[in-house]
C-alpha cells in the first residue's frame, strides 16, 4: 500500500491547528494565573490589579480559541472523509511532538512542585500555578494520544464530554476575566488617572529642581516653561 501523500493544505492546515493550540493554552495558563495572582495576592510581590498580560490572554482566547476549534473540527471531518490521511507523516510528527511537549511539561511541573516542597514555599498560590499547568499539560496529553490511538473519524463519548468540558472551562474564565479586568470605559479613565499622576510627578521634579535653582517657589505653572529642553507643564487631558 502506498503512503498517501501530503498536500499543501493539509501540511498547512495541521501546522495552522497545532500552533492554535500552542497559543490558546498559553494564553489560558496566563489568564488563570492572573486570576489566581488577583484572588491570593502575595504580600512579598508587586500586583497592582489586572494589567495587560491578563488584557491580552482575553483577546487571544476570545479569537484564537474559536479558529482552533474550527480548525480541529476541519481536520476531524476531513480525516472522516479519507481515513488515510490519518497516517500523514505531517500529522503525526505534528501530534507526537505535541506529546512531547506536553510531556516535558509535566514533567518540569513535577520537578518544580518537588523542589519547592523541598525549600518550604508551598503557598496556595504557587499549589493553584502548579495545578494549572499540570491539568493543562495532563489534558492535552491525553486528548492528543487518543487522537493517535483511535480508529480514524471515531469520537467517542467521553472525548466528546471532555471537549465539552474544556470549552465550558474557557467560557467561564473568559466572562471571569472580563469581570476583574474591568469595562473599556473603566479602563479608559484608568489610563487618564495614570496620566495625571505622571504629569503631577513631572511638575514636582520641575518645582523642587525650580526652587533648588533661585531658592524660591514659581509663582505659576508657566515659570516652569523651560525653552532649552522644550518643558511646557501638561495640560489635564480630559
Amino acid at each position: 500500500m502506498n503512503q498517501i501523500k501530503s498536500t499543501p493544505r493539509d501540511v498547512l492546515m495541521h501546522l495552522f491547528s497545532i500552533i492554535l493550540l500552542y497559543v490558546s493554552a498559553g494564553s489560558f495558563i496566563v489568564l488563570l494565573f492572573q486570576l489566581v495572582n488577583i484572588n491570593f495576592p502575595d504580600p512579598l510581590s508587586y500586583d497592582y490589579g489586572p494589567g495587560n498580560a491578563i488584557r491580552w490572554a482575553l483577546a487571544i482566547l476570545v479569537i484564537i480559541f474559536p479558529v482552533f476549534l474550527w480548525a480541529t473540527r476541519f481536520l476531524e471531518r476531513d480525516i472522516k472523509k479519507a481515513p488515510e490521511k490519518a497516517d500523514l507523516k505531517v500529522r503525526k510528527w505534528l501530534l507526537y511532538f505535541t506529546l512531547f511537549a506536553a510531556a516535558g511539561f509535566i514533567i518540569g511541573d513535577l520537578v518544580t512542585l518537588i523542589f519547592n516542597f523541598l525549600e518550604g514555599d508551598l503557598t496556595t498560590r504557587f499549589l493553584l500555578k502548579i495545578l494549572i499547568v499540570l491539568l493543562v499539560a495532563v489534558g492535552v496529553f491525553a486528548y492528543y494520544l487518543n487522537n493517535l490511538r483511535k480508529k480514524p473519524g471515531e469520537v467517542s463519548s467521553g472525548i466528546r464530554s471532555f471537549v465539552w468540558v474544556v470549552i465550558g472551562l474557557v467560557a467561564v474564565s473568559v466572562v471571569y476575566g472580563f469581570f476583574v479586568a474591568g469595562s473599556p470605559f473603566k479602563q479608559r479613565l484608568v489610563r487618564f488617572d495614570n496620566q495625571k499622576v505622571s504629569h503631577l510627578t513631572e511638575i514636582q521634579y520641575r518645582v523642587i529642581n525650580y526652587w533648588t535653582n533661585k531658592n524660591k517657589l514659581p509663582s505659576s505653572l508657566d515659570d516652569l516653561v523651560n525653552d532649552i529642553d522644550g518643558y511646557r507643564p501638561a495640560v489635564d487631558p480630559q
